[in-house]
């Protein structure tokens, strides 16, 4: 039994002298101790997670289910019909007695023995859009050199069923009368018979030379 407590007590002083060298080792050569290595704990975020520090913060993503849903467009308004002229200003069909002026174009003419004198080249309208005559086409080849002859419209008789107008005269009458001309043709022939203007005179200078009016 007294050997048992000398054997315990010999392991305590050991186990003693060990614990000593170990805080020794852990002091320096200028006394004192080294302390262990702080180690700082993660910053937190607003909203309760870690910020990683080697990655710089990412702004939270947008919540799409919160976005504003687009509107639908409005229909379009329907279209209101307009009111058509009264019945008393629109002209729904042709009448019996009426003639359209591109029937009368291009007709034949004839004189009184049955000769042919020439076509309807146009027809002549006022202001008032009554009919006060015609241009009739008189001789050439196909239309290449042919004249142009004006009648009043009472110098002519119509006759749509057989697309074809009379007159009286002969094609040698026609061919003696003057030339038609439209208001486009005098105009034209004015501005070319008119003089040129005269130049304007050259202007002295007060040292004897000469210049030039712009």
């Amino acid at each position: 039994m007294k050997r048992l407590l000398m054997t315990t007590a010999a392991a305590s002083l050991l186990a003693i002298g060990a614990s000593a060298y170990a805080q020794d080792s852990n002091t320096g050569a200028s006394g004192q101790s080294q302390q262990p290595p702080v180690v700082t704990p993660p910053a937190s975020n607003e909203s309760g997670g870690t910020t990683d520090m080697n990655n710089p913060a990412q702004p939270p993503a947008a919540d799409q289910s919160t976005a504003p849903a687009t509107p639908a467009p409005a229909p379009a308004a329907e279209a209101v019909p307009a009111n058509p002229p009264p019945s008393d200003a629109v002209i729904s069909a042709q009448s019996d007695g009426e003639i359209r002026a591109d029937q009368v174009i291009g007709m034949t003419v004839y004189n009184a023995e049955g000769e042919k004198v020439g076509t309807v080249h146009d027809i002549l309208l006022d202001k008032e859009g009554k009919a006060t005559g015609v241009v009739l086409s008189v001789g050439g080849v196909l239309g290449v050199g042919a004249k142009s002859v004006g009648l009043t419209w009472k110098e002519i008789d119509v006759n749509p069923e057989q697309q074809q107008v009379q007159i009286s005269y002969t094609k040698d009458q026609l061919e003696a009368a003057p030339d038609f001309k439209t208001t486009e043709q005098i105009n034209s022939e004015m501005n070319a018979a008119a003089p040129p203007a005269p130049a304007a005179p050259a202007g002295t200078t007060g040292t004897g030379g000469t210049t030039t009016q712009p």
